[in-house]
């Protein structure tokens, strides 16, 4: 008999490849978003950061060789921390999400889940004159 397990997951994730700048006190460094929701992401840093160090994360996703979303700044707070090959895989949970941050957040993750496109949101005009727009292997055509 097969029991179903509910998933941990609250929300989808997006596998992404987003720079990173994030910022621990005085200290920034460089990363890369290996996947992202709207409740954390899980970034490939070339450092290790410790559980529970709060750290300041911006992002803007690219959509082609002209077109860039507005910067998503936003708090964080490392929930765990992995080496990777020689790199480190770093959970991060948002925390301090205000109202503004978190339409921005769902803004974002909009671009990633065909729900927005880079003008507004997608309509059934948009997805008959593009159909692809909307595929949900390819959350970037347009």
């Amino acid at each position: 008999m097969t029991e179903d397990y509910p998933t941990r997951r609250q929300h989808p994730r997006f596998n992404v490849d987003v720079q990173v700048s994030v910022s621990i006190a005085n200290e920034n460094l460089a990363a890369h978003t290996r996947d992202i929701s709207r409740a954390g992401l899980c970034l490939i840093a070339t450092q290790p950061i410790a559980r529970e160090t709060e750290v300041s994360l911006e992002m803007v996703l690219t959509f082609g060789d002209d077109g860039v979303s507005e910067p998503l700044s936003i708090l964080g707070r490392v929930a765990w921390c992995t080496a990777l090959f020689g790199s480190f895989q770093v959970g991060v949970k948002f925390v301090k999400v205000d109202d503004e941050r978190a339409r921005y957040l769902d803004m974002f993750v909009g671009f990633l889940d065909g729900t927005l496109a880079p003008g507004g949101l997608f309509s059934e005009a948009d997805e008959a004159r593009h159909p692809a727009a909307l595929d949900p292997d390819d959350p970037f055509a347009f």
